[in-house]
C-alpha cells in the first residue's frame, strides 16, 4: 500500500475495498454460491433445493425513524436477489445517557417494519456504550429462494434494458424532510414537506424484487448509498460490463428536487432505498409485471460492453460513484448553518 488514506464519512470507496477488505475474507467455502465482492450486497449459501440469502447493513444517517428504516435497508438487499425475507437479527448500540423510551421507540419502529414485510426479529444484541454518540443499528437479514431462481448484481449482459422502479431519492428525501422539518417548512411549505416525509412509507422493494425475478432478469440492485450513480457503477463493475443511462428519463419527484435544490446536493447521488435498478433482456415485460402489482417503473438506459456513461443535455459524462452519499453532504451543510 503506497499511501495511508484518511477515510471520509460514508461508504468505503471501491479502490480501498479492493485492496484493504476483499483480500482478507477467510477460508472460501464450497457451500457458498455467491461470495463477498464489490457490488454484491448478499451472500448466497447452498441448501440443496433452496438457497439461504443473507445481507447486513447499518443505519447511521437518520436521527428519526431509524428502527423502521433499518428493517427495509437490510431486507431490500434480500429482495434484490429475488428472495423472500424470513427474519432479521438486530444489533443496537445506544449512547451513554439513553433512556428506556429511546430503546422502546426504536424497537417499535423495527416491529412496525417487520410486520409490514411479514418477517420475524430472530434475535440480536442491545448495548449502552460510550463508543457511539447517537444510536447505531446494524441489521442482518435472512431470506430464502429456490436454487434456480435467485438473482445477483453480477449477471447484467450487453443489450439488456436498464430499469428503475418508483422514483429516485425516496429515502434521502424522507430523512431530510423529517430531520429538518422546521427549516424546510419555512422554505418549501408544510404541505410539500409533509408529502416528502411520507416517502418513508415507500422504501421497501420486496414486492418488486420478487415479481421482477419471476419475469426473467439478469441483475438487480437496490439503490442505496451513492444513489443511482453508485448503484449503476456497482452493477457494471460486478458484471464486467458498461451501462449508459439517460438522465432525462430518470424518475425524480418534485419534492426530492426541491429538497435537493435547497441543500445544493445532487439527487443522482442521494440514498434511494425504495427504488430498484434492474437489468433485463425484455424490459417492457418487467415493467408490465411491476405495473400489475401497482409499482411504477421506467426504462432509463442500456447495458453496454464497456463505457459507463450518463447521457444528459450537455453530452456524455462518465458515471462516477460519489465519494460519499449526498445525504451526508446535506447534513454537514445543515449543521454548519445551525452553528
Amino acid at each position: 500500500m503506497d499511501t495511508i488514506n484518511t477515510l471520509k464519512i460514508g461508504k468505503v470507496p471501491p479502490h480501498i475495498l479492493k485492496r484493504s477488505v476483499f483480500p482478507f475474507l477467510g477460508a472460501i467455502r464450497e457451500e457458498v454460491l455467491v461470495h463477498s465482492g464489490f457490488g454484491e450486497d448478499c451472500s448466497i449459501i447452498d441448501f440443496g433445493e433452496y438457497v439461504a440469502v443473507t445481507s447486513t447493513d447499518p443505519i447511521t444517517g437518520a436521527n428519526k425513524n431509524s428502527g423502521y428504516l433499518s428493517v427495509f435497508i437490510s431486507t431490500n438487499d434480500i429482495a434484490a436477489c429475488g428472495a423472500k425475507p424470513i427474519g432479521i437479527m438486530v444489533t443496537l448500540l445506544l449512547p451513554v445517557g439513553s433512556d428506556e423510551q429511546l430503546l422502546r421507540d426504536i424497537m417499535e419502529g423495527v416491529n412496525k417494519g417487520a410486520n409490514i414485510i411479514g418477517i420475524e426479529v430472530l434475535g440480536g444484541h442491545s448495548e449502552i456504550t460510550d463508543a457511539v454518540i447517537k444510536p447505531v443499528l446494524s441489521v442482518t437479514a435472512l431470506g430464502i429462494a429456490k436454487k434456480d431462481e435467485y438473482v445477483t448484481s453480477s449477471g447484467a449482459k450487453p443489450g439488456d434494458d436498464v430499469i428503475v422502479t418508483k422514483a429516485l431519492g425516496l429515502e434521502g428525501t424522507a430523512i431530510l424532510a423529517t430531520d429538518y422539518e422546521e427549516t424546510l417548512n419555512g422554505v418549501l411549505g408544510n404541505e410539500m414537506v409533509s408529502r416528502a416525509k411520507g416517502f418513508i412509507e415507500n422504501i421497501g422493494v420486496v414486492e418488486e424484487g420478487i415479481a421482477a425475478a419471476k419475469v426473467g432478469v439478469t441483475a438487480m440492485h437496490d439503490i442505496t448509498e451513492g444513489g443511482i450513480l453508485g448503484a449503476a457503477y456497482e452493477v457494471a463493475e460486478a458484471s464486467g460490463v458498461g451501462i449508459e443511462i439517460n438522465k432525462q428519463k430518470l424518475p425524480i419527484l418534485a419534492e426530492t428536487k426541491a429538497i435537493c435544490d435547497y441543500f445544493k446536493i445532487d439527487p443522482l447521488g442521494l440514498i434511494s432505498s425504495g427504488s430498484m435498478l434492474i437489468c433485463a433482456p425484455k424490459g417492457k415485460a418487467v415493467i408490465e409485471a411491476l405495473e400489475s402489482i401497482g409499482i411504477n417503473a421506467s426504462i432509463v438506459g442500456k447495458v453496454t460492453k464497456e463505457e459507463k456513461i450518463l447521457i444528459c443535455d450537455h453530452g456524455h459524462t462518465k458515471i462516477i460513484p460519489p465519494e460519499r452519499d449526498e445525504l451526508y453532504v446535506a447534513i454537514e451543510r445543515a449543521n454548519k448553518t445551525v452553528k
